[in-house]
C-alpha cells in the first residue's frame, strides 16, 4: 500500500508541477533543478537517460522515475515514454534512481553514469490484468527551435520498413522526383547526429532504406538550420541512438520487390557497445531490374515547316550493388568523442537497354557502367566545446556505350560513348560554442571544401556521321566559409540568429556571398507555440551538367551540359503556429535566384528535341500549410495535410523564347494507419495525395493523384516483422505533361510501370541498441 501511495504521489507531482510551481530563488532553486554549487545548466553531462523494460525486453511506458541525491534528497522525476525511455535533467552525481509502476516491482539502482541503459523490472505479484490507461501523446515536442518528433513511437504500427520510409511519415515530408520534400520550404536536407552527410542523396537514402527505425532516437525537424549544422535552409536532424553499456546486437533482412521485374536485397546491421568504446558494421547487397516506358509526341516546327513526330522509350535497367559500413567511436569522458567512419558502396555491373521506336527514327542503345565510391570521415568533440571534422571521398564511373539509329527518311549512324567521372574531394569543419551564463550560447566556425572532377566523353563512329564533338575537362572547386551566431533562451520561448560569408569558386567563376539565418519561438503555454524563421542558401549543379557534353536518348532526344551553370541562391520565410502540441498552421515565402533544372526545348536549328539545365531568373513560390492529424479510439491514426502554393517562374534567356509564368496550385494528402489486431499484432497502413495542375518552365503538368497500401505483421516478441507494401495502386503517381508555349507543342506520358510490390521480413538479435551514420555526398556526381 505504501508503495502505491508513493507511486500516486510521484505522478501527481509529474502533471501538477508545470501548473502550479512558484518561482524559485538562490540555493533552493538550484538543488530543485539538480545542479550542484558552481555549476551552470545547460553543459554537456546534465542529463540521464535510460529506457525502462519488462523481462521479456518490450518498453514500458508510464514508470515513475525519481532522482535522489546522496543524502536521499528527492532531485527530479519523469515517466518513461510509450518507448520505455526517460531522460532527467541534472548534474547530481551520484544518484539513486527509483523505478515505480504499479504493475511491476520497485527497482533502485544507483550510479554516476549519464546512460543507465536498459531497465529490466519484475511482474509484481498483485498486478492488476485488465486495466488500460492511454493517453494520447503529443505529435511533436518543441525543443530549441526544433520540432522534434520520436520516430519510433511516430510510426508505432504503421507498416514501414525502415528509417528513410519513417521519415516519409512526418507531418509536411513527402517524395517528389525521387527525393524528400518539406511543406513550406524549396528543399530539405538530411544530416546526422547534427552533422552534415559526405553522400549523395541516392547513397543516403540507400543507407537510410537499410536502417532500422529503432536506430533513431529522434527527427528534429527545422525550417532555419542553425550555421554549426554546415546546412542552410531547411534539414531534418536525424538523432541516432548511443548506448553506454555492454551489449551485441543486431538485425537482418531480406526483401523482394516487383515493378515490371523482380529486384531482391538482403544485408545485416550488428553493434558493439562499452562504456567508452563502440563499433558497428551495416552491410546491404542486392540487385535491381526495372523497366521505363514512356511515350513522346512532338509537333516541331522547321524551315517553315511542322513535324509530327511520334516515339516510343522503353528503357531496361539491370544492376547489382554493395553497400558497406563500418565505424569505431571512443569516448574517453562525457564531454569527448573521437569517431571514424569508412563507408563504401560498389555497382561492380549495371546494363542498360533503350530501344525507342516512331516516326521519325528507330533507335538502340546499349549501356555498360560501373561505379566505386570510398569514403573515410574522422570526427573529434574536445572536452572544451570544440567539434572538429574531416572527411574525404573519392569517386569513380567509367562508362561505354553504343547507339544506332535507323532514320525513316533513310540515313544511318551508328558510333559507340566512351565516358568517364573522377571525383575527388577533402572537406574540414571546426565549430565551438560557448556559453555565457545560463541563458546565452555564442557559436562561433567555418568549413573549407576542395573538390577535383575530371569528365570525359569520347565518340568512335562506326557508321554514317555525327555531329558532335569530344569533351575532357578537370575542374576544381574552392569553398571558404567561415560563420557566428548567438542564441539565447527566453522566458517563454527562444532566439538565435547568426550571419555567415562564404567565398566559392570554380574555373572563372567566382562568388562571395552573405547567409543570414534568424529563427524566433515563442511558447504561449505548453500546448501552443509560434515559430517565425528566416533562412538563405545556396545549392549547386552537379559535377556533370556543367560539361558541355552531348548524350543521346535516341535519334531526336538528346541531353546537353551546360558550361557556365551557376549554383542558385535561396531565401526562404516562415511562420508557424501549434495548436495543441500537434496541429500545425504555417505560411511560408521561397525566392529561387538563378533556379536551375532540366527542361525540353524543340530546336530552331534542326529537328531534335534538346533536354537542358539552365539557369532562370527566379523561381518564387508562396502559400499555406495546414496538418491536421486525428485518432479514432484505438483502432484508427490518421493525418491530413493541406497546401496551396502560388508559383512563379520567370527566365528571360530560356533558348531562343523566354517565359514568365505563374499559377496556384493545390495538394492534400492524407495518411491512415488502422490497427486490425494486436494477438496477432496486424496493422494497414493506406495513404494517398492528390496535386492540382501545375508548372514548370514551359511545360504544364496535369493533375496526379496515387494511393499506397501497406501491411505488417510483427511477431515473436516484437523481434521480427513481416511488412507487405504495395506504393502507387493505381498507376497514376506519374503526370502527363505537355509544352503549348510560343510555337513550343510537346506531349509526353511517362506513367508506365510505377506500380511496386514488395515483401520484407526482418528479425532483429540482441539488446539491439542501434545507432545511424553518416552519409557521403554524391548528389553532383555521375552522368
Amino acid at each position: 500500500m505504501k508503495r502505491h501511495l508513493i507511486f500516486l504521489l510521484v505522478l501527481l507531482h509529474l502533471f501538477t508541477a508545470p501548473l502550479v510551481a512558484q518561482p524559485l530563488t538562490g540555493g533552493t532553486a538550484r538543488k530543485a533543478a539538480g545542479i550542484a554549487p558552481g555549476e551552470h545548466p545547460g553543459e554537456p553531462g546534465a542529463t540521464v537517460e535510460g529506457r525502462v523494460v519488462d523481462r521479456a525486453g518490450e518498453p514500458v511506458p508510464g514508470v515513475a522515475v525519481v532522482m535522489l541525491d546522496r543524502d536521499s534528497l528527492y532531485v527530479a522525476a519523469a515517466a518513461s515514454g510509450a518507448d520505455g525511455r526517460f531522460r532527467i535533467d541534472s548534474r547530481v552525481r551520484p544518484y539513486r534512481l527509483l523505478f515505480q509502476h504499479l504493475a511491476y516491482e520497485v527497482r533502485t539502482l544507483e550510479g554516476a553514469a549519464d546512460r543507465v541503459g536498459d531497465i529490466a523490472l519484475n511482474d509484481a505479484a498483485t498486478a492488476i490484468e485488465g486495466v488500460v490507461v492511454s493517453v494520447e501523446r503529443p505529435v511533436v515536442r518543441v525543443e530549441e527551435g526544433k520540432l522534434s518528433y520520436d520516430l519510433g513511437a511516430a510510426t508505432k504500427g504503421m507498416a514501414v520498413n525502415n528509417a528513410y520510409e519513417a521519415i516519409e511519415r512526418l507531418p509536411g515530408v513527402s517524395t517528389q522526383d525521387g527525393r524528400l520534400t518539406l511543406a513550406g520550404a524549396s528543399g530539405v536536407t538530411v544530416i546526422l547526429n547534427g552533422k552534415p552527410t559526405t553522400m549523395s542523396a541516392d547513397q543516403l537514402e540507400s543507407l537510410l532504406r537499410s536502417t532500422p527505425v529503432e536506430r533513431v532516437e529522434r527527427a528534429e525537424v527545422m525550417y532555419s538550420a542553425p550555421p554549426q549544422y554546415h546546412v542552410r535552409g531547411a534539414a531534418i536532424n536525424l538523432v541516432l541512438r548511443h548506448g553506454g553499456e555492454r551489449s551485441f546486437s543486431g538485425q537482418l533482412h531480406g526483401q523482394y520487390a516487383n515493378n515490371c521485374f523482380g529486384s531482391w536485397e538482403g544485408g545485416g546491421n550488428v553493434v558493439y557497445t562499452s562504456p567508452k568504446w563502440s563499433a558497428d558494421l551495416n552491410y546491404t547487397g542486392g540487385s535491381v531490374h526495372d523497366r521505363r516506358y514512356f511515350e513522346l509526341r512532338s509537333l516541331h516546327d522547321f524551315e517553315g515547316e511542322r513535324y509530327d513526330i511520334a516515339q516510343q522509350e522503353r528503357i531496361t535497367q539491370e544492376a547489382s550493388y554493395h553497400q558497406l559500413r563500418a565505424s569505431l567511436d571512443w569516448t574517453p569522458s562525457e564531454q569527448s568523442r573521437l569517431s571514424a567512419a569508412y563507408t563504401a558502396s560498389f555497382n561492380p555491373d549495371s546494363k542498360g537497354l533503350s530501344l525507342s521506336s516512331g516516326s521519325f527514327v528507330s533507335s538502340r542503345s546499349d549501356n555498360r557502367t560501373e561505379s566505386q565510391m570510398h569514403n573515410l570521415a574522422l570526427r573529434y568533440r574536445a572536452p572544451f566545446g570544440l567539434d572538429l571534422g574531416a572527411d574525404y571521398t573519392c569517386y569513380r564511373n567509367p562508362e561505354r556505350s553504343a547507339q544506332r539509329n535507323d532514320y525513316a527518311s533513310g540515313q544511318q549512324n551508328a558510333f559507340d560513348i566512351v565516358s568517364g567521372q573522377i571525383i575527388d574531394r577533402l572537406n574540414v569543419t571546426a565549430d565551438q560554442q560557448v556559453a555565457l551564463g545560463a541563458r546565452w550560447k555564442f557559436n562561433t566556425g567555418g568549413a573549407f571544401g576542395w573538390a577535383e572532377s575530371h569528365d570525359w566523353q569520347r565518340y568512335l563512329p562506326r557508321e554514317g556521321s555525327i555531329d558532335a564533338s569530344d569533351t575532357e575537362s578537370r575542374l576544381d572547386e574552392y569553398t571558404a566559409n567561415l560563420y557566428a551566431g548567438a542564441s539565447r533562451q527566453l522566458a517563454k520561448g527562444s532566439l538565435s540568429f547568426s550571419l555567415a560569408g562564404e567565398y566559392y569558386r570554380m574555373g572563372d567563376y567566382e562568388n562571395w556571398s552573405l547567409y543570414p539565418q534568424a529563427s524566433f519561438n515563442w511558447m504561449f503555454s505548453k500546448e501552443h507555440m509560434l515559430q517565425l524563421t528566416l533562412s538563405s542558401d545556396k545549392s549547386y549543379p552537379s559535377y556533370w551538367e556543367m560539361q558541355g557534353a552531348v548524350s543521346y536518348v535516341d535519334g531526336y532526344s538528346e541531353i546537353h551540359g551546360t558550361p557556365g551553370l551557376r549554383p542558385a541562391k535561396n531565401y526562404s520565410a516562415q511562420a508557424l503556429y501549434m495548436y495543441r502540441s500537434k496541429y500545425i498552421f504555417m505560411l511560408f515565402w521561397n525566392e529561387m535566384p538563378d533556379y536551375f533544372t532540366q527542361t525540353a526545348w524543340q530546336s530552331s536549328e534542326r529537328l531534335a528535341l534538346i533536354y537542358q539545365t539552365l539557369n532562370w531568373d527566379t523561381n518564387r513560390q508562396w502559400g499555406a500549410n495546414v496538418i491536421v492529424p486525428f485518432k479514432a479510439g484505438q483502432w484508427l491514426e490518421s493525418r491530413l495535410v493541406f497546401t496551396g502554393l502560388h508559383l512563379t517562374q520567370r527566365c528571360d534567356r530560356f533558348h531562343d523564347i523566354g517565359f514568365d509564368r505563374s499559377k496556384w496550385v493545390g495538394v492534400v494528402r492524407m495518411d491512415n494507419t488502422f490497427r486490425l489486431s494486436r494477438k496477432p499484432d496486424l496493422t494497414l497502413d493506406l495513404s494517398g495525395h492528390y496535386q492540382s495542375t501545375a508548372i514548370q518552365a514551359t511545360y504544364d503538368v496535369e493533375p496526379v493523384w496515387q494511393i499506397d497500401a501497406g501491411a505488417k505483421w510483427s511477431f515473436a516478441r516484437g523481434r521480427a516483422s513481416l511488412t507487405v507494401r504495395c506504393t502507387d495502386l493505381f498507376g497514376t503517381s506519374m503526370p502527363y505533361t505537355k509544352i503549348r508555349y510560343r510555337g513550343q507543342h510537346l506531349d509526353m506520358d511517362s506513367g508506365f510501370y510505377t506500380r511496386t510490390l514488395t515483401v520484407r521480413l526482418a528479425y532483429r538479435f540482441g539488446g539491439y541498441k542501434e545507432r545511424k551514420h553518416a552519409k557521403v555526398d554524391t548528389s553532383r556526381f555521375g552522368h
